[in-house]
């Protein structure tokens, strides 16, 4: 599973004919931009938003009405697994000797032991080809903790996925789990998560993401509605109904076997997390929730590296779309439940960015109607303003049910969350042109950490 050079091959292609995953990457990618073009082509032919509106006005209750299925019904109740075995820890870093240290300490102090009280996991810390001291960090942390791995990697393709995949076969245990290496871990994480492997179809499961500096501005706490909230919400609910369940790029477990069968993590993608899950998906597996523990990350505290961010999401996101949408479409084995969330999760970037676009199009029509070429009747005013409140709806029901303590800030900074998502209507255009220009490549392009000296909050 070693990364190949950046002068070989690219996957995609086999003896100069394209592979199934280039024609169903062109598949794709043809559908979206049709779709996209005709949707234009008609709304500009008849000067009329009506018909997008009710449209996205559908898309929004769906979105809205799946996630909200955990604020009125419990957890199904489940038999866990008793099973404890071996994991293997691995961190991909690059350039991480501000929080690499405090990641790597969290991680020792897992309670996950073996009968003999030594610990049941390994940790493998991946230096992709670090300029920083980070080797130097893990080198010194080694002399205090002997069975850190730290793992140095140069040369061949850059990014998050070709780190992983390069240790992988150093790797002993019988589960892969992934942290970031801004990651405080709770104690009990691997006790909680190794139980939800109920059967051989579970391919992995994921942890609940928080955010350990919320506090810090307007901007980390919205960002901690968006995980401990919104993200939550959503995979509580898929849990219930039987919908697709998302690995995350951080705090997932996997089985290694499972892995190595879909042939490890896809190189070509920045959300290697959705690509993974699809992949699981198509091969007959699931992936599970573990909501009782959770994994803390940092947030970003400044606009312009959130956006960076957001890009690099949205041009994998989009990849996802262009390279599954058509095998997800076809699978013959899929139940219908899981090729409707399954097509639902693949297209929430494009859902997204066009009910954004319907909210700026009725502000050009009301405050502007003199320069505007489009009309905007009253049914589609009353869609836009029933897609928000549906989601003032759902998100206060979140907040309250799901934040550990409900402020009165909180209810002020709702309306911040919900204009905080317009980010997307610069990130996905911007991720769009990104995904065709950059789909044989894939390089780092880290977050930045403010964060040394990182505490998990005691809420």
């Amino acid at each position: 599973m070693k990364t190949s050079d950046n002068d070989k091959k690219d996957s995609r292609s086999s003896g100069g004919k394209p592979s199934s995953k280039a024609m169903g990457w062109n598949a794709g990618f043809s559908i979206i931009s049709a779709a996209v073009l005709l949707v234009f082509a008609y709304t500009l032919g008849v000067r009329d938003m009506t018909l997008y509106q009710i449209a996205i006005l559908a898309i929004s209750l769906y979105t809205m009405g799946t996630m909200s299925v955990c604020l009125f019904l419990p957890l199904r109740k489940k038999e866990l697994s008793d099973r404890r075995p071996f994991i293997s820890i691995l961190v991909p870093a690059k350039n991480e000797e501000l929080v690499i240290e405090n990641t790597v300490r969290s991680l020792f102090k897992i309670d996950y032991q073996k009968e003999d009280g030594t610990p049941n996991y390994e940790v493998l810390v991946i230096d992709d080809d670090s300029t920083d001291s980070t080797l130097e960090i893990l080198n010194g942390l080694k002399k205090e903790f002997p069975t850190l791995v730290p793992v140095h990697r140069e040369g061949g393709r850059k990014g998050k996925s070709a780190a992983l995949n390069f240790a992988v076969p150093k790797a002993n245990g019988e589960m892969i789990a992934v942290f970031d290496a801004d990651t405080i871990v709770e104690s009990d994480f691997f006790e909680k998560a190794v139980r939800h492997f109920t059967s051989d179809k579970i391919a992995g499961v994921q942890g609940r993401v928080r955010i350990f500096n919320k506090k810090s501005n307007f901007l980390t706490r919205v960002q901690d509605y968006e995980f401990t909230v919104f993200a939550h919400m959503l995979q509580m609910s898929k849990s219930i109904f039987g919908g697709v369940m998302q690995l995350a790029g951080n705090g997932q477990v996997v089985r290694k076997d499972a892995l190595l069968s879909v042939g490890g993590w896809n190189e070509l993608s920045s959300t290697d997390d959705q690509d993974l899950t699809i992949k699981f998906l198509l091969k007959g597996f699931l992936v599970d929730y573990v909501p009782e523990t959770a994994i803390w990350q940092e947030a970003i505290t400044k606009i312009w590296p959130l956006m960076r961010q957001r890009i690099r999401w949205s041009e994998g996101m989009l990849k996802c779309i262009f390279d599954y949408l058509l095998p997800v479409l076809l699978h013959r084995n899929l139940t219908l439940v899981q090729k409707v969330d399954g097509l639902s999760g693949l297209m929430r970037i494009v859902a997204t960015l066009v009910v954004w676009v319907g909210y700026v199009q009725l502000f050009i029509v009301t405050v502007f109607p003199w320069i505007t070429y489009y009309s905007c009747d009253s049914i589609a005013k009353a869609c836009n303003i029933g897609m928000l409140f549906v989601f003032v709806f759902v998100m206060l029901g979140g907040l309250v049910k799901y934040l550990s303590k409900f402020a009165f800030i909180d209810l002020l900074l709702l309306p911040v969350y919900w204009f905080y998502n317009t980010v997307w209507l610069v990130a996905a255009p911007i991720g769009y042109v990104n995904s065709i220009k950059n789909k044989d490549r894939i390089i780092w392009d880290k977050t930045d950490h403010s964060v040394k000296n990182i505490e998990m909050p005691k809420d």
